[in-house]
């Protein structure tokens, strides 16, 4: 059947061109899609039509803080980057923009923190660093809760520099509002598995209203401790640990900040007790024998602040109502009887307890800092990575640095309290740690130091010198906490170890307590003389007063140990350096500190033995004798006496610190004090009362000076106001010398010299 001529056509014309006319257009297909659009306006964002207000400044996009803000929450990163940076240029130009978008500002900073691109965190923590640095204290902590929660989100990240860069957020929040930030920590409080609350929190009830600051402290100790993949719970499904493991880098981070963090707890809670010599407690046989003898040194203005914080620490009692108090017989009876004051209730103990004790943060964390030490000390100390290091310390170093300065903020904490009930465990800890490092120590030694002094600056190496001087003091100082806890835990061990395979271990714990002592004390003579030559220093390292202070508990520990004759050495160093330390050295109110620190090591290593109480086995060296007059400070014979010598120089240090006017008020006064107890002891003291007699001439310029050609001079006394505790301790000397005087069996030239100090003291008080 042949094909309809429709069908053809239809056919034909698939396949037929068709013709193009002059001035024509080309015909739209039939399928074309219309592409064409209107618009009312058109958005150009970097040049914007309308103007802003005079009053809102603007960026060099002409973009007020509050757009910018806005572009913060953009999903690209060069557009939240350049945000960022017109925001810091912002605050810097116009101050007054932080105050007004404080909150929408903190709320944008802190979504940012986890951000996945380094370059926008980079740029946060610039902005947080100028944040700290103009925001007064108060305001930035009210912002703190809402970074600290962003920050914690951030350092469960699994990646490496995410975490990193939020460790850095930390140290700068710990800079500014470190008080608040480490609040609810307490590592010495045992650790329970149990609560679901923080395991750091403190067990007090607190409001709700302060829940969030008072744990902020132990939620990012929590954090830390999960970073290093430590578990706080006994159970697998509680504990909480990252999946993948920490870099060299990013570990290292960890435990820089963990030790910041620890260091801030730490003189928060000492407070103005840092310099309280606590490695004297175990010197006498009670806690109130200790605090005794310390009252004794504190002057008026330390003893002033001390009544106002036992006070603060007191717990009140409830007073009862006036009619029960005062009844009919309340005379006759007794206070509690009578219902004047309800004792407080003594707290019951638990009968769920369990009797052994409870594990502590040091527990936990001890073999995560014994495994790090013992993987970045080998590397660490080879001259190849000391020489490589013109940036300064590798991670290796940087890690051992870490450990050391944790283990001392913890084991300081466990050891120092002679009622911490793991004294014990925390020995053994202790001892394993100095053991693996002891082969190391000093740590920096010369050769390792010149073999990296030619790379890098003269700078640098003071700063790497600086850096291996500071992981020396800690071992020396945690050295001296294995020696003061001898006694002790050797009781326990004794007790608990008995047999063949006690005494092994006690004999080794001997060794290596001799081994440390020994390394120890050759390092710790040769700093207080300065001997400690480095590349940089190559007269000597100066000790700091800082550096000092923590040797305090060394130079103890030292003094306490068996060997008479090395106790001896470190007595003589230690008396060389407050005899050489100048009066005027250091800057602004640091002038002066190092030689009253060392100052008052000596007077309580004196004056201690006059105790009743007093147990430990150091004693003033008996030979040479001490000489009977101590008017010639040059004589041979108070040279070899190391405590003549330094009482000796007493006078000469009370004028040049009443040179100073009201400035070292207090340094005099600790000076008075200090011959006003050795003449209060007088024969029975360890002093001689003929030596002290002969102070007497060199006391009297302090009062008033008579010079055979210039005439008569008043003396430095006469500078201070007669409401000085100086002048009524200085009057108290020069009675205590007349009736010492007076009762021993004095020489004719000792009494002509108190009737001249008399003299003196009479024409300064005129």
């Amino acid at each position: 059947m042949p094909k309809s001529g429709k069908h053809k056509k239809e056919r034909a014309a698939d396949f037929t061109k068709a013709k193009l006319k002059l001035g024509k257009g080309k015909q739209v297909a039939n399928n074309a899609t219309n592409t064409s659009f209107s618009a009312k306006s058109i958005a150009l964002p970097n040049q914007s039509l309308s103007e802003a207000p005079k009053s809102a400044p603007t960026s060099r996009r002409n973009l007020t803080l509050s757009e910018l803000l806005v572009q913060t929450r953009h999903y690209s990163v060069p557009v939240k980057r350049e945000a960022l940076v017109e925001i810091h240029q912002l605050l810097l130009s116009h101050p007054f923009l932080l105050q007004q978008h404080l909150l929408p500002l903190s709320n944008s900073l802190a979504h940012l923190v986890g951000d996945a691109s380094g370059s926008v965190r980079a740029e946060v923590r610039k902005v947080l660093e100028h944040i700290a640095e103009v925001l007064p204290r108060t305001s930035f902590v009210s912002i703190s809760n809402t970074l600290v929660l962003f920050t914690l989100s951030a350092l469960s990240s699994l990646d490496d520099p995410v975490r990193i860069d939020a460790l850095k957020v930390i140290d700068i929040l710990l800079a500014t509002i470190p008080d608040d930030l480490v609040r609810g920590i307490d590592p010495s409080r045992p650790l329970t598995s149990s609560s679901s609350s923080s395991t750091f929190a403190p067990d007090t009830s607190t409001s709700s209203s302060s829940s969030d600051s008072s744990t902020s402290g132990s939620r990012i100790l929590e954090s830390l401790l999960s970073l290093l993949k430590i578990r706080l719970s006994s159970s697998a499904s509680s504990g909480t640990a990252i999946a993948t493991d920490l870099s060299p880098e990013a570990r290292l981070k960890v435990l820089g900040t963990l030790e910041r963090v620890l260091r801030v707890v730490g003189q928060k809670e000492r407070g103005t007790e840092a310099e309280e010599p606590w490695y004297l407690r175990g010197a006498f046989d009670s806690e109130q024998a200790y605090e005794d003898f310390l009252a004794g040194f504190e002057g008026t203005a330390r003893r002033s602040r001390r009544v106002v914080r036992m006070r603060e620490e007191m717990e009140g009692v409830q007073v009862e109502a006036f009619d029960a108090a005062f009844g009919v017989g309340g005379a006759a009876l007794g206070l509690a009887e009578c219902g004047l004051f309800t004792p407080p209730a003594t707290p019951t103990a638990s009968t769920s307890a369990s009797a052994s004790p409870q594990p502590t943060l040091l527990s936990f964390l001890h073999p995560t800092l014994l495994s790090s030490f013992l993987d970045s000390a080998p590397t660490a100390f080879t001259p190849t990575s000391v020489a490589s290091t013109s940036t300064g310390p590798t991670h290796h170093l940087g890690t051992v640095s870490s450990v050391l300065s944790i283990s001392r903020e913890l084991f300081t904490r466990e050891l120092a309290s002679s009622s911490s009930s793991s004294a014990g465990p925390a020995r053994k800890m202790l001892l394993a740690l100095l053991t693996h490092a002891s082969p190391y120590f000093p740590f920096g030694s010369s050769d390792a130091l010149s073999a990296g002094a030619s790379t890098g600056s003269k700078k640098q190496q003071q700063a790497d010198e600086e850096h291996f001087r500071e992981m020396n003091l800690a071992f020396a100082e945690l050295s001296s906490l294995l020696v003061l806890t001898s006694a002790g835990a050797g009781r326990g061990t004794r007790e608990k170890g008995k047999g063949k395979r006690g005494e092994k271990e006690r004999e080794k714990e001997e060794r290596v307590e001799e081994v440390v002592l020994e390394r120890v004390q050759e390092w710790v003579v040769a700093a207080l003389r300065g001997e400690l030559t480095t590349p940089a220093s190559p007269l000597g390292q100066p000790l700091t007063p800082s550096h000092f202070l923590s040797l305090t508990p060394t130079l103890w520990a030292l003094l306490n140990q068996p060997s008479a004759s090395r106790a001896n050495e470190v007595w003589n160093a230690a008396v060389e350096y407050a005899v050489k330390s100048g009066v005027s050295a250091g800057e602004g109110e640091r002038k002066g500190v190092a030689k009253r620190l060392a100052g008052e090591f000596v007077a309580r290593g004196v004056l201690i033995h006059s105790s009743p109480s007093y147990t430990s086995p150091f004693s003033l060296p008996t030979t040479p004798a001490f000489p009977s007059s101590l008017s010639n400070p040059n004589a041979k014979n108070i040279k070899a006496n190391a405590a003549a010598r330094w009482v000796a120089g007493l006078p000469k240090w009370l004028w040049e610190c009443g040179q100073q006017g009201e400035a070292r008020e207090e340094d005099m006064e600790f000076i008075l004090m200090v011959l006003l107890k050795l003449l209060q002891q007088g024969s029975s003291g360890p002093v001689p009362s003929a030596a002290l007699l002969s102070l007497a001439p060199v006391l009297a310029p302090f009062f008033h000076l008579s010079h055979p050609t210039r005439g008569s001079f008043p003396g430095p006394i006469t500078k201070l106001p007669a409401t000085s505790e100086v002048r009524k301790k200085a009057l108290e000397v020069v009675w205590w010398m007349e009736r010492v005087a007076s009762e021993e069996d004095a020489s004719e030239a000792a009494r002509e010299g108190v009737v001249a100090l008399r003299v003196a003291a009479d024409r300064a008080a005129a």
